[in-house]
């Protein structure tokens, strides 16, 4: 199953549009230009709708699963990598709301 465009690295974008292509130097000058400006993209951080949903979802778990809240935003930010998860980039959002839902804290924490 491929992913969706918007949670791809700019890498995996780039190397997908150029397989099984045979480019110029010009025209691969171009596009490594582009990878810059996707890279750029992949980078922004999650917005205040997209927070407020990771937070909800975050209280939520918490809740269920009787853990407190901080030790789910400390495992969610560890699983994608980041500091905290309001640094989370933006497209990496649905991805964090579906390992939200599927999170089974008395897994990861026992």
């Amino acid at each position: 199953m491929t992913k969706p465009q918007t949670m791809k690295t700019a890498e995996e974008a780039f190397n997908e549009t150029t397989e099984g292509k045979d480019l110029s130097t010009g025209s691969l000058h171009l596009m490594t230009s582009d990878l810059v400006a996707l890279r750029k993209a992949h980078e922004k951080p999650l917005n205040e709708v997209e927070i407020r949903a990771v937070s909800g979802m975050i209280a939520y778990v918490a809740y269920e699963q009787n853990v407190r809240a901080d030790t789910v935003c400390e495992v969610t930010a560890s699983h994608f990598g980041v500091e905290t998860v309001t640094a989370l980039p933006s497209r990496l959002y649905q991805a964090a709301i579906e390992y939200l839902v599927d999170l089974k804290m008395n897994k990861v924490i026992n």
